[in-house]
């Protein structure tokens, strides 16, 4: 185990993240460590149930990785459970996990982040601790997470859950959690650092002109993100206005599997190549995202996506089916900032789209206010404090390292109970 460069004596926080592919919950909890490190003495370590493109940036704290798509036991686990051998499958995770998790076994404070980061807590040793976890999941990310089983058995060894989003404190109480267990805090990210130099050079490869109206999405190309979704988006734009040359972007992947090779046959037939761009994934998107004009959450299911938080403190405007936490963005008390169109209704949000991309003005309007929002609330200095003082609340110690409380434009309560 590693200490913590500021902190002295044994640690009062393990922090388990479920993997380090560059993904939402990942990102909140490497946000969350720079944090830690820059704003307290918290002696905490890290583990990763499985790598990922981001390992490398965990490791920069220590953190020790238990496995993941290189490690054979972990497939021949996987495999297992795939052909209905759960209980073999348990014995291999049994055999990968506890090993892995016994160093951690006297620290007070354990910290899961995300429901796939909840398998660990049954191969941890007894002991006393707390357990918080950090809940990014809707229903689907539930179920294409772990099963009702998994859930019913460990669910109440949790003291205190935190969720990203409103959506998902809904979701826990109709599994009967209690409210009294519950905070909300939504996600948070560092200000977006972009080179306009920089942003050029991407939009020249890509192939977009100098002067073209750009619309912008972000996220694996899955179910839940709904890829396809948004090239359906450019189709009844382009259709609808080919006077507007606008382009469409699309920033992540994976692009070398079938889900790459799908949208490029949507894209091919619906004679959009040259129009729509995959730029795949890439470690530091603020500069792909400076050139939007116009920000598009198509997600099926995404509870408070970073996407939408590090476009908004850009500026830009953003358009959103009506799920997931993207209603909820703006202050309490006020209608959201994001245009809200109905689920799946392409239509209406090519009518969205197309409307901001007409008005200047109005696209300037929303966008600014959705920056104000973004930076008052949702940057890391200010939300990572409020996260720390929930778990300081489940686990008092930490007060000791308590820092200077931040203030914030906007009244925000994040408590259910």
């Amino acid at each position: 185990m590693s200490e913590h460069p500021l902190a002295s004596g044994p640690p009062e926080l393990l922090v388990v993240s479920h993997s380090g592919a560059r993904a939402g919950a990942p990102m909140v909890t490497l946000e969350f460590l720079r944090w830690l490190r820059r704003r307290t003495t918290v002696p905490f370590e890290v583990l990763l149930l499985h790598g990922g493109a981001m390992e490398a940036e965990f490791q920069d704290f220590g953190a020790s990785v238990v496995g993941g798509g290189g490690s054979r036991l972990w497939m021949l686990q996987h495999g297992l459970s795939s052909m209905g051998y759960r209980r073999t499958a348990g014995g291999l995770a049994n055999v990968r996990l506890r090993p892995a998790l016994w160093p951690y076994r006297d620290v007070p404070l354990v910290l899961l982040n995300s429901v796939g980061s909840l398998p660990a807590l049954q191969f941890m040793p007894a002991g006393e601790r707390k357990v918080v976890l950090y809940v990014h999941e809707m229903e689907q990310g539930f179920r294409g997470t772990i099963g009702p089983r998994v859930w019913d058995r460990l669910a109440p060894r949790v003291d205190h859950f935190v969720t990203c989003a409103d959506a998902v404190t809904e979701q826990l109480l109709g599994k009967g959690i209690d409210p009294g267990r519950i905070t909300r805090h939504h996600g948070f990210i560092d200000e977006p650092d972009n080179e306009p130099l920089r942003g050029r050079y991407v939009r020249r490869n890509l192939g977009i002109p100098p002067d073209a109206p750009v619309v912008g999405a972000c996220g694996r190309t899955d179910w839940r993100k709904a890829p396809e979704v948004f090239v359906r988006l450019a189709t009844v734009v382009s259709r609808r206005r080919p006077d507007l040359d606008a382009h469409f972007v699309w920033l992540g992947g994976p692009l070398d599997g079938s889900a790459g090779w799908q949208l490029m046959h949507d894209i091919d037939m619906a004679g959009l190549l040259g129009r729509v761009h995959l730029a795949g994934e890439l470690p530091k998107p603020d500069d792909i995202f400076a050139m939007f004009d116009v920000f598009a959450l198509t997600s099926r299911e995404d509870p408070c996506p970073l996407s939408m938080l590090k476009t908004g403190a850009l500026g830009l405007p953003i358009v959103s089916f009506d799920n997931g936490g993207a209603v909820e963005l703006g202050p309490p008390g006020r209608e959201g900032l994001p245009r809200v169109v109905p689920y799946l209704d392409v239509e209406a949000m090519a009518t969205e789209v197309i409307d901001l991309l007409e008005d200047e003005a109005a696209r300037k309007e929303l966008g600014s206010a959705t920056q104000d929002h973004v930076l008052a609330n949702h940057l890391t200095e200010v939300a990572a404090p409020r996260l720390f003082e929930t778990l300081a609340r489940v686990h008092p110690p930490l007060g000791a390292a308590r820092p200077a409380p931040v203030r914030h434009a906007d009244p925000d309560p994040t408590s259910r109970g």
